[in-house]
């Protein structure tokens, strides 16, 4: 039985179980499908502009090249690209910390991708990166970090940030933590969620020399 189908079929006997029942069930579920995972959910800026101004077909042609380069380099870094939704990709990493390099990975693979070329084969991505407890289906994830990292690529961040989640966040060792600067809080939820940015090597070069102007 694939993954798909067992998802199915533990569904079906939680729908037809009692409280008590389900609860033992989600565990039973949660043992086999469940997994630490960090998820990185990309968007891409101004997908409606673009097929209204060159077609879908020209857009396509494009998002195909961003894609074909950005495979070895999510592999470089022990990732797999999940699948793809429209103008977006969902990533899969096996840690957070991973997940961040590729992210940089990507960012300055895109940035290369794009020298040279005229404006309307450029391509820009947003990136939302998620930590924690995920439903690993192999041609999908499902649970909280991926809606969260979802929304954070989508609705939140600007052509070329990568901001992440609260558990992507405390998932991260020291080193890359110092990359890190407040984003806000976000309100995808009930209760409002900070945010934090991931800033460039060469982003934070450029911070770090600029006259400080409490001097």
């Amino acid at each position: 039985m694939n993954l798909a189908s067992l998802l199915a079929a533990a569904l079906s006997r939680r729908e037809r179980g009692t409280p008590a029942e389900r609860e033992r069930l989600d565990a039973r579920t949660l043992r086999r499908l469940a997994r630490p995972l960090a998820v990185v959910y990309t968007d891409t800026a101004d997908f409606t502009l673009r097929v209204a101004r060159h077609g879908i077909l020209h857009f396509l042609m494009v998002f195909a090249r961003a894609v074909r380069t950005l495979r070895p380099l999510v592999a470089r870094h022990r990732g797999r690209l999940v699948k793809v939704e429209a103008d977006s990709l969902l990533f899969a990493f096996p840690d957070a910390d991973t997940a961040c390099r590729a992210a940089l990975a990507m960012a300055a693979g895109i940035a290369r991708l794009n020298r040279g070329r005229p404006a309307s084969e450029r391509v820009l991505f947003s990136f939302g990166i998620g930590f924690g407890e995920v439903l690993d289906l192999g041609h999908d994830l499902l649970g909280l970090e991926v809606n969260l990292a979802s929304k954070l690529g989508e609705d939140r961040a600007r052509p070329g940030e990568i901001l992440l989640t609260p558990g992507a966040v405390a998932a991260l060792p020291a080193a890359l933590r110092r990359r890190l600067v407040p984003h806000g809080l976000a309100r995808f939820t009930s209760r409002p969620m900070p945010v934090a940015r991931l800033v460039s090597p060469a982003a934070g070069r450029r911070l770090n020399s600029r006259p400080d102007p409490r001097r």
